[in-house]
């Protein structure tokens, strides 16, 4: 995600193209492996015992090194000493530019001063931004004094990060009451507590999401698409009330609701999360002790 949020900052400031920043990303993945690959290479798993815990982590809110210690094929130790061979997805965005011979380390760092300036971060906020970690870089697109949606808006960027696209990046979530869009699915939880949550977008923004996670090429954002998207909203929110029952917090889920002819999405408090999938912007909202509706167009 931190490549993402960095490469996109140095786009709009025309410091790198899209093209040059397309290239980055592909020049990434030869800079940086897989946990599961090395834990192989190194002779810690067989590549069944990697093969599982990638599975597992199609159904599990979890990182490959808490399933492989689970399951006994690993020990903190090893998955500490293998996270160190990973190497820090920042840094090796930043290996990625000098490869490219587009900036030094040292003039990604002048810019990302910079970022920290136009984003009002502290130095403890770039540490948790570079360490990719969706779990410290989320509350730093959160608004001040709503850290209740923190574990639904985890849930849903690490679920989309795995089942849709690993570049997705936020923009600052914000609290309203209406949220414009021409089509949208949303899902409500019932139990100690209401939850609804929902994907919504403007004219083919939800496409690529619906094709990538329905495994199927959708032409257009229609009903079928849209159940795609609510497949996707009833995994992430699958995996949320899993989470809460494990705190004694008892949910059920409804069957999602979808619509391709809305003017937006209402209610009486939801937080709005917009998120950039695969070139395209769609609003992630949630809303925690009330409920959100669809308006339909007039």
């Amino acid at each position: 995600m931190v490549s993402s949020i960095v490469g996109n900052y140095l786009v709009d400031h025309g410091i790198i193209s899209f093209e040059q920043f397309m290239d980055l990303l592909a020049e990434q993945q030869k800079v940086r492996v897989k946990l599961g690959l090395i834990a192989v290479a190194e002779g810690l798993m067989t590549q069944d015992e990697a093969d599982r815990v990638n599975n597992l982590q199609a159904v599990m809110d979890k990182r490959f090194g808490d399933i492989a210690v689970e399951k006994g094929y690993l020990t903190d130790g090893q998955v500490e000493a293998l996270l160190k061979k990973q190497g820090n997805a920042y840094l090796a965005f930043a290996q990625a530019l000098e490869n490219q011979q587009l900036l030094t380390v040292e003039q990604l760092e002048q810019y990302m001063i910079d970022f920290q300036r136009d984003n009002n971060l502290t130095l403890s906020d770039m540490e948790d931004l570079k360490s990719d970690d969706v779990d410290r870089i989320i509350p730093l697109y959160m608004p001040t004094g709503y850290d209740k949606y923190l574990n639904a808006a985890g849930t849903a960027l690490r679920t989309i990060m795995r089942c849709v696209d690993n570049e997705i990046y936020p923009e600052k979530a914000y609290i309203t009451e209406k949220c414009e869009g021409e089509n949208a699915a949303t899902q409500y939880m019932d139990g100690e507590q209401s939850v609804t949550c929902g994907m919504i977008g403007k004219g083919q923004a939800l496409l690529p999401v619906a094709s990538i996670f329905g495994k199927e090429q959708f032409s257009e954002v229609n009903e079928d698409a849209l159940d795609a998207i609510g497949e996707l909203l009833n995994c992430i929110n699958g995996l949320y009330a899993s989470a809460l029952s494990q705190s004694g917090v008892s949910m059920e889920l409804y069957p999602p609701q979808f619509s391709a002819s809305i003017s937006g999405i209402e209610g009486k408090e939801m937080l709005v999360l917009p998120l950039h999938i695969k070139g395209q912007r769609v609003d992630f909202v949630i809303a925690i002790g009330n409920k959100i509706e669809m308006k339909q167009e007039a």
